[in-house]
């Protein structure tokens, strides 16, 4: 198993710990390396609170909060609390989703409000530990506004950040009413589907034949990157996965590409996984795949790990992984019905190859 946020922050305590008690002459370091690492959490955990505060006053419905090593989100039955076992979320994110019928222009107020109220959430709090700190003179405090002016600084200035954006180029292309703002309310939308009550099957045809559209007449997977991953959940579910993932890498370029992982990634692991649970798995294209699958997607990094270890005749860890993988989407409508679906396909595979074996 690849060593995940919690064991990280867990081994982090461990050797505070230890120095504090074994090295008496560094516990004031240790102390504050200690408090920064705390403010640092909080701010982190805050700025993704402010974002969801501010969705639900816009009425938009709560998808997930991820924060350090802890993943909070909406399931089948109500709010649950899980590890987090994707390093690339461990610097905060929130996932709101907006309420079906609204106008365009309500998805963009409400999408405006829900982007811009982290960055107020963090400029507030920085100003108020200030305060504290000036009238407490606790370091803990001037930490924590420290921390929270730093995550104001990172996350409102409307800067480039490669294939992400901060919450300040969003909440701008938002009000401005950009082509990548009119994006964003699409893509907002087709979320809420994909995170909505129903299985996919059963997403809007409307929105549907519009991604469908989209994706036919797109030249790189990137563009359409949500639109695809509609269409491919619609489809498999219609017309089971491999048809389906076979359709857009005839469309599509799609390679292990490192610099393309985050988008390639889950179709390249949907790709293997059709051909696991059909029998057809080859193992020379099983790894050349495997190398561009990120732990960015948690569940199908675990997949795609059990199949490697599957492909080397370690049935063992390949079961152990498929049980990683179920966790994401164990909870989950939406989507997460046929995840969970493919994921038992493929422990089922599993298992009967080691009756075989045996």
């Amino acid at each position: 198993m690849h060593r995940r946020p919690l064991f990280g922050f867990a081994f982090a305590v461990f050797v505070f710990t230890g120095v504090y008690f074994f090295l008496p002459n560094l516990q004031s370091e240790v102390i504050t390396y200690a408090q920064l690492a705390a403010a640092g959490f909080l701010a982190i955990a805050l700025h993704e609170l402010g974002h969801v505060i501010g969705g639900k006053l816009m009425g938009m419905n709560f998808g997930y909060v991820v924060a350090g090593p802890f993943h909070i989100e909406k399931g089948k039955k109500g709010i649950r609390l899980r590890e987090n076992r994707n390093w690339g979320l461990i610097g905060g994110v929130a996932l709101m989703l907006p309420t079906p019928g609204h106008t365009e222009d309500r998805l963009r107020k409400d999408l405006s409000v829900m982007t811009i109220s982290g960055p107020i959430m963090s400029s507030s709090l920085c100003v108020l530990f200030l305060a504290m700190w000036h009238f407490s003179t606790i370091e803990f405090f001037a930490f924590c506004s420290m921390l929270h002016g730093g995550i104001l600084v990172a996350t409102i200035l409307p800067l480039p950040n490669g294939d992400f954006q901060t919450d300040g180029s969003a909440f701008y292309r938002l009000i401005r009413q950009t082509e990548a703002g009119e994006r964003q309310i699409q893509s907002a939308k087709l979320m809420a589907e994909m995170y909505g009550a129903k299985r996919p099957v059963y997403w809007s045809s409307s929105l549907y034949e519009q991604c469908k559209k989209k994706v036919e007449t797109a030249a790189e997977l990137k563009d359409v990157f949500i639109e695809s991953m509609f269409v491919f959940y619609v489809e498999a579910d219609r017309d089971g996965i491999k048809p389906a993932i076979e359709r857009l890498f005839h469309h599509f370029r799609i390679e292990s590409d490192k610099r393309m992982a985050v988008y390639h990634g889950p179709f390249l692991e949907w790709r293997m996984l059709a051909d696991a649970i059909s029998g057809t798995l080859d193992d020379k294209t099983l790894h050349k795949y495997a190398e561009g699958v990120t732990m960015f997607s948690d569940g199908t990094y675990s997949r795609m790990q059990a199949m490697l270890a599957w492909s080397r005749q370690d049935l063992n860890k390949a079961l152990a992984y498929s049980k990683e993988a179920f966790s994401p989407y164990a909870k989950l409508n939406g989507f997460g019905v046929l995840e969970r679906e493919w994921t038992r396909m493929l422990a089922t595979r599993i298992r009967t190859s080691v009756k075989t074996i045996a």
